[in-house]
């Protein structure tokens, strides 16, 4: 369980520390509150997203990094179901406040407290409410000049975040502003990032999915 919530925390944190590339120009006063509308509003029309993911955790105690992929299903406002498919099949879901851990060895209702808030975090990562949680990270903007991406960088001021990770980002589409990349940078050097594909905005997804 402790692994799977580490796994699960790494989509709610979002981070790697990046090094700003020379055409990364950080955004600021009236330019940073015209794109933070407008990153909300874009996440305020997202109805459903479905996609597949690949998750690469790089260690120092690891001689190769470790490689999973899946696929997530998000229905606003609060359903989403995280799925991994290889090497080993496990999804979680949230749907409305309850919590579901699917295995090979069967299914577990609510299976932890904190697994239970973590999905209203993961939830509010999705549709970008946390872009302005100012109680647990304070966030800067970057606009690349050539390419258009916005890369969003998160330091954790609450202290229990801080005492896991030390710099957190996302990479948002400049025009769709979907996540195309998140990744997290642990305080013990660790590095984990997942990278999105095949998004699908909109579309309509089974309640099967949920259940």
């Amino acid at each position: 369980m402790k692994r799977f919530i580490t796994i699960i925390s790494i989509l709610i944190f979002c981070g790697q520390v990046f090094a700003q590339g020379t055409n990364d120009v950080e955004v600021t006063g009236e330019k940073k509150t015209a794109l933070v509308s407008s990153i909300e509003k874009s996440h305020k029309e997202l109805k459903t997203l479905s996609a597949q993911f690949t998750q690469e955790k790089v260690s120092s105690l690891l001689s190769e990094k470790v490689v999973q992929k899946g696929k997530l299903s998000y229905r606003s406002p609060k359903q989403l179901r995280w799925e991994y498919t290889s090497p080993k099949a496990m999804s979680v879901i949230f749907s409305n406040g309850k919590v579901l851990l699917k295995t090979s060895k069967g299914t577990v209702n609510n299976p932890n407290k904190m697994l239970n808030e973590m999905g209203g975090l993961i939830i509010s990562t999705i549709n970008g409410s946390f872009l302005t949680d100012n109680a647990n990270f304070k966030a800067r903007y970057y606009k690349n000049s050539k390419t258009g991406k916005i890369l969003v960088v998160l330091t954790p001021i609450n202290k229990r975040i801080k005492a896991y990770y030390s710099k957190m980002t996302i990479t948002l589409d400049g025009k769709s502003h979907l996540a195309e990349k998140v990744a997290m940078h642990e305080v013990n050097g660790d590095v984990t990032t997942i990278t999105f594909s095949d998004k699908k905005v909109n579309t309509t997804l089974s309640d099967s999915l949920f259940k």
